[in-house]
């Protein structure tokens, strides 16, 4: 029982630890890309400025190591896993005693059920990470010197932290200070405290394994999975999400349905998979949902509809700031526009960071090149004025591009698809010479079946 705090902490470490790597693993990209940590002054000053802000400084540090696929992982796991060492260590350098219920354990466990949700703020745990080891570097003072400088500490960790830390901090240690002085005196019998301690454990772990699956979104999960195989361009896995998810999702059924197309079967399996919004399973209209705006780019980027998925990738830096993926898509947009000057000022953003500096580095060489790899933009005609996109309808902008370039097989068949689930069969027929650009087999069921239905009822 003298070294159970050891025991208990590394167990709580590698179960934090196995979560991340298993059912949590998804969090952790997420995370990471919704923040950029730079390593400049005026970056610190946006947090000094703030009484309260200094956590998230230390979040956003630590989030950046969430880019590696293990070193982020270990590192939350031992930071929630030491909120219940610190104060059990504090204690025993105030008491010289153990707390038979353990209720140093509360704060990792209620915060780990917390992380669950990707709204999560990562600041409260470094917060209170800093708080707990701020308390116990003061428990290695003599004890004097303790209660001189305890109270002056705290009142400087709440204007740093916030208030609600040391607040936290102190309610533990009390609580714990208590049931390790008082409890032994009650309960005299080691097999008595030794059942006391292991019952606790039990009643922690069941409503923690209770709360988690609870919790639990799959079809969160799902999403964000989705996602993160958009970016990899791994199709067949974003059709696997598609289909384990369960309800209705407009983002998922946009990105299901740009699977079809780079899978090559939007044409034969469109009206297989969901299509719960109509057209707007297709797109994303402009509805100024500041959630949507770092999704909108994607289709526009695959269509080289740059100009319009410049303008989704702006609204994003509006919205959530200078993230990474923000930056990096502003960076590419712009070098294929010809505006090297605007690039070259994402680009020395980027090359403050530390694990994108590389990727920028890259870009600085791209951008007087004018070329992206894997941006092809749809052709300009010279001289003709300046077209404004319609943010609400895709119908006209698919039109447009398939005048500029007969040869974009993905305009085409989103043209026909959102013909298709707009019940426009005119229209359909009109445009559907056009299928001759491009090298099908044979002409897809689905357009044929919709082809002999109109020519029927024009008898």
């Amino acid at each position: 029982m003298k070294h159970i705090h050891w025991l208990l902490f590394t167990v709580l470490c590698g179960l934090l630890l196995f979560m991340f790597m298993d059912s949590l693993a998804y969090l952790f990209p997420y995370h990471e890309q919704q923040q950029l940590f730079l390593f400049t002054n005026s970056y610190l000053e946006i947090y000094l400025s703030e009484p309260g802000k200094l956590g998230e400084y230390f979040a956003n540090f630590v989030i950046q190591f969430f880019y590696l696929p293990y070193t982020g992982k270990i590192v939350l796991a031992l930071i929630l896993s030491c909120l219940y060492l610190l104060p059990v260590l504090t204690i025993r350098r105030l008491t010289g005693k153990n707390d038979p219920l353990q209720i140093a354990l509360l704060p990792s466990l209620y915060l780990f059920i917390q992380f669950e949700s990707p709204d999560f703020e990562i600041s409260r745990i470094t917060s209170l990470f800093s708080s707990f080891l701020i308390t116990y570097l003061l428990s290695l003072l003599p004890r004097k010197a303790f209660c001189y400088t305890s109270i002056p500490c705290f009142l400087l960790t709440g204007f740093a932290l916030g208030w609600i830390y040391p607040v936290v901090v102190f309610v533990i240690l009390l609580l714990t200070v208590l049931s390790a002085c008082m409890l032994p005196r009650l309960i005299t019998s080691p097999k008595i405290y030794m059942s006391c301690t292991i019952l606790c454990l039990i009643a922690y772990a069941s409503y923690t394994f209770y709360s988690f699956v609870h919790t639990y979104n799959m079809r969160e999960r799902l999403l964000i999975e989705t996602e993160i195989h958009v970016k990899k361009q791994e199709w067949e896995q974003v059709l696997t999400c598609a289909k384990k998810y369960r309800g209705e999702s407009q983002l998922m059924e946009y990105f299901c349905n740009m699977a079809l197309y780079h899978t090559g079967r939007m044409p034969y399996d469109l009206l297989k998979y969901p299509q719960n919004y109509g057209i707007n399973s297709l797109f994303l209209p402009w509805v100024s949902d500041p959630r949507q705006s770092r999704y909108g780019h994607y289709l526009y980027e695959q269509l080289g509809y740059i100009n319009e998925a410049q303008r989704w990738a702006s609204e994003a830096l509006v919205v959530y700031g200078e993230t990474a993926p923000t930056i990096l898509n502003l960076i590419r947009y712009n070098i294929a526009n010809g505006r090297q000057e605007v690039a070259m000022r994402f680009i020395r953003i980027l090359k403050q960071s530390l694990f994108y500096s590389k990727q920028a580095e890259k870009y600085e060489r791209l951008a007087p090149t004018g070329e992206v790899p894997g941006l092809t933009p749809v052709p300009q005609q010279k001289g003709k004025k300046a077209r404004f996109a319609n943010i609400q309808n895709l119908g006209p902008e698919l039109i447009f591009i398939c005048e500029q370039d007969s040869t974009n097989r993905m305009a085409f068949e989103y043209l026909m698809s959102y013909l298709i689930l707009s019940n426009r069969t005119k229209q359909f027929v009109e445009y559907l010479p056009r299928i001759k650009q491009f090298p099908y087999p044979e002409m897809p069921p689905l357009y044929q079946s919709i082809l002999d239905n109109y020519k029927q009822t024009q008898q």
